[in-house]
């Protein structure tokens, strides 16, 4: 059954052009670098069908289409999925995180990608639970969401309007995620954390050290990139 999406869904959407500006371009190729180059090699995505879900911009959509894949793009706010489908040269549609099979069917993608989609939804784990159910058995799912460990400190941001977002902000936690997807029928089979400490601080060849070198404290770390395998 569709559903209409709540004002907090569409924070991204109602921001518009202050949303490409507040971005920042480290974050996204850090996230690029691990959720697409690190965790999906060429032969896993060359020539498959892969769907984006919460594409925003497009820049995700973008570098999968770059590595050969056949890319679908989505997004609950029409006005990003257009601009993915500019950059991306995608097929890109509005369609729920929340209500994916409703939209594609199961059993549908080979590979699903979402960068910092699920935690601007209400419900997070049912955002994970309907990207599995997407894939075919054996298909892959990365993943990146905010560590539930950071999120006092994002609200207090937001609160003190260091941050122009105004949308549901619903961090998960690792176990809470190896949960869910374990669950739903996939296993993980890598985990890297990113950003131990703000990367509006800048001093990012340090923090992108410590992302390659201290892995071990990634529970710390701000956000949670997770690689799963249907069963």
């Amino acid at each position: 059954m569709r559903r209409r999406p709540h004002f907090k869904e569409l924070t991204h959407e109602r921001l518009g052009d202050q949303f490409a500006d507040a971005l920042s371009m480290y974050d996204t190729n850090r996230r690029l670098e691990v959720l697409v180059d690190e965790f999906l090699p060429r032969d896993l995505i060359a020539g498959r069908h892969v769907l984006e879900v919460g594409c925003g911009l497009g820049f995700f959509s973008e570098r999968l289409g770059q590595r050969g894949a056949i890319v679908t793009a989505c997004d609950v706010g029409p006005g990003l999925v257009e601009r993915t489908r500019s950059r991306a040269r995608c097929t890109a549609l509005v369609a729920d995180a929340l209500l994916l099979t409703e939209t594609f069917g199961e059993n549908r993608f080979d590979v699903v990608v979402s960068s910092e989609c699920i935690e601007h939804t209400p419900y997070p784990a049912n955002a994970l639970r309907q990207m599995v159910a997407v894939v075919k058995p054996g298909g892959w799912i990365a993943v990146s969401t905010p560590n539930r460990l950071w999120q006092p400190v994002v609200r207090m941001a937001s609160r003190l309007r260091l941050r122009p977002f105004d949308g549901y902000e619903n961090f998960s936690s690792w176990n809470g995620m190896r949960r869910t997807f374990r669950e739903a029928g996939a296993d993980v089979v890598t985990e890297r954390g990113l950003h131990l400490f703000p990367f509006q601080l800048g001093f990012h060849p340090l923090s992108t050290w410590c992302d390659r070198h201290l892995q071990a404290a990634r529970g710390l770390m701000i956000n949670v990139c997770m690689l799963a395998r249907r069963r």
